[in-house]
């Protein structure tokens, strides 16, 4: 809010309104991080979950199994 809070319980009138709100930038930014907050990321996956094969090799495939268990 741009302005003070009324003292009085008195109508306002549209002009003393329209002053109080924030401006409409802060509004839209305030309104997109919101959004960006409450999404999902698109790449999200659980935990364990390695779709790309970065490890070939035996030793991380065999902790990595493990971990998978102990998740379960």
């Amino acid at each position: 809010m741009r302005e003070a809070p009324p003292r009085s319980k008195a109508p306002l009138s549209e002009q003393q309104f329209l002053a109080a709100l924030p401006a409409m930038n802060t509004t839209a930014t305030v309104l997109a991080v919101l959004w960006v907050l409450r999404n999902e990321p698109m790449d999200l996956r659980p935990l364990g979950h390695y779709p790309d094969r970065h490890f070939t090799e035996f030793a991380p495939r065999r902790l990595i199994r493990h971990f998978r268990r102990r998740l379960r």
